[in-house]
């Protein structure tokens, strides 16, 4: 065998070789199937998201208290065809009125809306317009006996004050109030959704966005026309005064979802 002939059947040899291999790879290669499993879990998880139903909640929550405070502001006028004396005459009702205040252990007493001017008034009699001073005041106090108020608005107004110009009844711990008729509007929230879903041939319900809207106090403002003591209390020891509520409102909205 001469070397060309040697060299060409080793040629052969590596073809051959070759050709084994690549089919041994090609035939003994495993076959990759696509997941059924997988893909009916896909489709029933779509299926599942279509089944859900959102919607839109809503729940305005309201809660009646009885006040534990009042704010009063009482009035008082003097009048004198000589301003020094009807400066003079509304000081000493100043005096006696702040008197029965500080004794009755108040808070938060001060004056406000002092004010002096002139005026006049038609003397038939003289047939002539008589020229006089008239001094205004007004005295702001707050007060947490509320079971004692109507006495103490009789003592003023038999003082010296003629005028009961507003009583507003409001609450000392507005946080904590307003706290617990947000949980009840929260609570409310969650049985109407557990109602929905019940009634819709859900399991479940989930919450998906909450959001807390108006926080309102109603308190009871009472104006008062002018009350003298002549008039009204001669045969009273107390100030009638009607049984008043503070109301409290929550809104809450929320984006739930039924499953």
């Amino acid at each position: 065998m001469n070397r060309n002939t040697g060299m060409f059947l080793v040629f052969l040899a590596l073809i051959l070789l070759s050709v084994l291999v690549v089919n041994g790879l090609y035939f003994n290669s495993p076959v990759v199937e696509a997941p059924q499993n997988q893909t009916e879990s896909v489709s029933q998880q779509k299926d599942n998201t279509n089944d859900h139903i959102a919607t839109n909640l809503s729940i305005n929550q309201e809660q009646e208290y009885d006040p534990d405070l009042v704010e009063v502001l009482i009035g008082f006028e003097s009048q004198s065809k000589e301003q020094s004396e009807a400066v003079e005459e509304n000081n000493q009702t100043v005096s006696k009125l702040m008197e029965i205040l500080k004794a009755a252990d108040l808070e938060k007493i001060e004056t406000q809306g002092f004010r002096v001017y002139p005026t006049s008034k038609y003397d038939k009699e003289k047939e002539e317009s008589i020229r006089y001073y008239v001094v205004n005041n007004q005295i702001k106090f707050s007060s947490k006996d509320l079971g004692e108020l109507p006495v103490l608005l009789a003592d003023l107004l038999d003082a010296g004050a003629n005028r009961i110009i507003n009583l507003n009844y409001d609450l000392e711990n507005k946080e904590q109030v307003l706290e617990e008729v947000t949980n009840l509007a929260l609570n409310s929230l969650k049985e109407k959704a557990n109602f929905m879903a019940t009634n819709l041939d859900k399991e479940n319900y989930r919450i998906k966005e909450i959001n807390l809207g108006t926080q309102n106090i109603y308190r009871s403002n009472s104006p008062m026309k002018t009350m003298l003591r002549s008039e009204t209390l001669d045969q009273s020891s107390e100030v009638p005064l009607a049984e008043q509520k503070v109301n409290i409102r929550v809104s809450v909205s929320a984006r739930i979802e039924l499953y």
